[in-house]
């Protein structure tokens, strides 16, 4: 019989620590930030900074990042500090130490230039003991466009408070609203940001709302910023472009026999429109951020933000030593949870220890701490804190959990290791203890059924067969499990084998309110399903699918101008469909559903 044994393996040592600055080169007066990072690990202490001669260093908090690739995990924890620069000169910062294991690990020496400034020259007097406010500043206007003013259609920015502190979340909402016209090819806010981090757009909410006794639908734009720099900032305003759809006075012909065809409503609507581009403009909101308070400030205090809450469990209780026991430690709650490091545990010599794993999930983050008791004598894991900033009530909260009792018992002498000691006395090695006489193999005293010289099994075609089985479903199972295993990997990959499928669905949805003549949501469940479908089939953004995008991949690839054509009608109708007040349905929305029936197909049946 053919045994077939593949073996795979794969080792990266990518532990390092790394300093870098905001900039190298800055003015007196100007803050910056000095990020020290450490690469393969996230239970490492905080290196300790000092002030430096003519700078002001002030630690702002960390920050935790975990990726997965190609089932490989990699981690990391930067730790972040404000430096306010004081006087004109030269500094040289680093190198910094840190302490892994039993590794010490250091960073390199980088030059921060500080230039001196007309009319801000160094004090000899006392120094603040926060940074000066960075100036509110704006970003600068496009100059090829003119801010567009009208009581049809506006927007506004709204953020529930305007003091934070430093790592807090802040959620904004950004309101697009129309009244009694039509808009087309609307593009995502964008806003100055100074001071602060963003996330992603949640995808837009449309609704309806009554503002000053006229009644607008509201396109709804939701994200989270995050506080990085304390200081005074303008936030905004916020930016957004669109096309303005709007009708022509066309002029009535009379004919030979009186009005004209071409005074049909039909042909009004169809070829009487004006479409121009248009920019708006939302309100600006000042913002301060706040440093953390001095005042109460836990030594364990990482720079976690926000409203949480810790649980802990330990599995097995039981245990005989060296035996692991597994502490898992869930902090759940509101906030900015890249800023919650894993709770602080001393178990001392009691225990041995590995890294921790952690896992973020939804509003969640689990650590799974590895504990191995070193004798009978321990009784209980040591208590677990954690402390955080609420920043509703600007005050510091400490969780604290445990002891947790266990039960450990000594190993049975059959079940216990025996120890090797090299020659040089610096290396152990453990190896199991054997029971005398498994390693002696007895003499055979019956031969068994013997067999012919030359007729053998493998000379049986039916044996190679039989062979090729397992190797055939080998590849076929391996083939499977790679494909599996790209779609969680890869995800561009996963969106496109996705996108068929949730086109049949959604067009089977805009086919069902055809057959009951609710027009508007046919559009508007058209719109979706091409915008979704293309959005997963270029992976692109969710949302933020626009024709001009879609323009910009197909026509370089060579796509058929029909489809084009039918690209951008389908478009332009679903856009004034779904701002129109009143639409109808008919021969017209079917030759839309086809014709989003033929894109679809297109794409599928052309690699694009």
């Amino acid at each position: 019989m053919i045994g077939v044994i593949i073996v795979s393996s794969s080792w990266a040592d990518d532990t390092r620590f790394e300093l870098t600055l905001e900039r190298n080169n800055v003015s007196v007066g100007n803050p910056l930030y000095l990020y020290l990072t450490f690469y393969g690990a996230q239970s490492v202490s905080r290196p300790d900074v000092p002030d430096i001669k003519g700078l002001q260093v002030q630690y702002v908090g960390p920050s935790t990042k975990v990726q997965v690739i190609n089932g490989q995990v990699s981690q990391s924890i930067t730790y972040t500090y404000l430096i306010l620069p004081l006087k004109k000169g030269e500094y040289k910062l680093g190198p910094f130490t840190t302490q892994f294991g039993k590794m010490p690990y250091k960073t390199d020496e980088v030059t921060l230039v500080v230039n001196d400034v007309p009319g801000l020259g160094s004090s000899g007097g006392g120094v603040s003991s926060s940074p000066a406010p960075a100036p509110i500043t704006r970003g600068a206007p496009d100059q090829d466009t003119v801010p567009y003013k009208d009581d049809r259609v506006f927007l506004t920015m709204d953020i529930e408070k305007t003091t934070v502190y430093v790592n807090e979340e802040i959620p904004v909402v950004i309101k697009l609203y129309v009244h009694n016209a039509g808009l087309r090819e609307i593009e995502f806010p964008t806003f100055p940001h100074e001071g602060f981090s963003t996330g992603e757009y949640n995808e837009p909410v449309r609704r309806s709302e009554v503002r000053r006794g006229l009644s607008y639908e509201v396109l709804m734009f939701r994200m989270k910023l995050y506080a990085i720099k304390e200081g005074e900032y303008m936030l905004g305003p916020a930016t957004l472009n669109c096309k303005m759809v709007t009708q022509k006075q066309v002029k009535r012909r009379s004919s030979f026999f009186g009005r004209s065809v071409f005074d049909d409503d039909f042909f009004t609507s169809r070829f009487g429109q004006n479409v121009y581009p248009i920019t708006l403009e939302s309100n600006e909101i000042p913002m301060k951020i706040l440093p953390f308070p001095s005042v109460g400030r836990p030594a364990e205090f990482q720079g976690a933000t926000g409203d949480f809450s810790m649980e802990m469990f330990a599995d097995p209780r039981e245990v005989k030593v060296g035996d692991p026991v597994v502490l898992k430690m869930i902090i759940t709650g509101s906030g900015n949870l890249d800023t919650v490091t894993a709770p602080k545990i001393s178990v001392g010599d009691a225990f041995k220890t590995y890294e921790p794993q952690v896992t973020k999930k939804d509003n969640r983050k689990i650590y799974e701490q590895i504990l191995i008791p070193k004798s009978e004598d321990v009784k209980e894991i040591p208590k677990v804190s954690f402390s955080y900033f609420d920043t509703r009530t600007g005050k510091y909260r400490t969780i604290t959990k445990g002891p947790l009792p266990i039960k450990v018992t000594e190993r049975p002498e059959s079940e216990r290791a025996v120890k090797m000691v090299s020659m040089t006395g610096d290396e152990q090695i453990l190896y199991p203890q054997e029971k005398i006489g498994r390693d002696i193999v007895h003499i055979k005293e019956n031969m068994g059924v013997l067999y012919p010289e030359g007729k053998f099994l493998y000379n049986s075609w039916l044996f190679w067969l039989v062979q090729f089985v397992p190797l055939a479903a080998f590849v076929f199972f391996y083939a499977g499990y790679r494909k599996q295993e790209r779609i969680l990997t890869d995800r561009s990959y996963a969106r496109s084998l996705k996108a068929p499928r949730r086109a049949r669905s959604g067009l089977a949805k805009a086919k069902a309110y055809l057959d009951k003549g609710e027009a508007l949501p046919f559009y508007d469940a058209i719109f979706k399903t091409l915008q979704e479908y293309l959005g997963n089939r270029f992976d692109l953004p969710k949302g933020s699918v626009s024709l001009q995008d879609i323009e910009k991949r197909l026509v370089p690839a060579g796509c058929d101008e029909n489809i084009l054509g039918m690209l951008r009608e389908v478009f332009s109708e679903c856009e004034m469909a779904r701002y129109a007040s009143s639409v109808t349905g008919g021969k017209e929305a079917e030759d839309i559903l086809e014709k989003v029936r033929k894109i679809i197909d297109y794409m599928e049946k052309v690699k694009i």
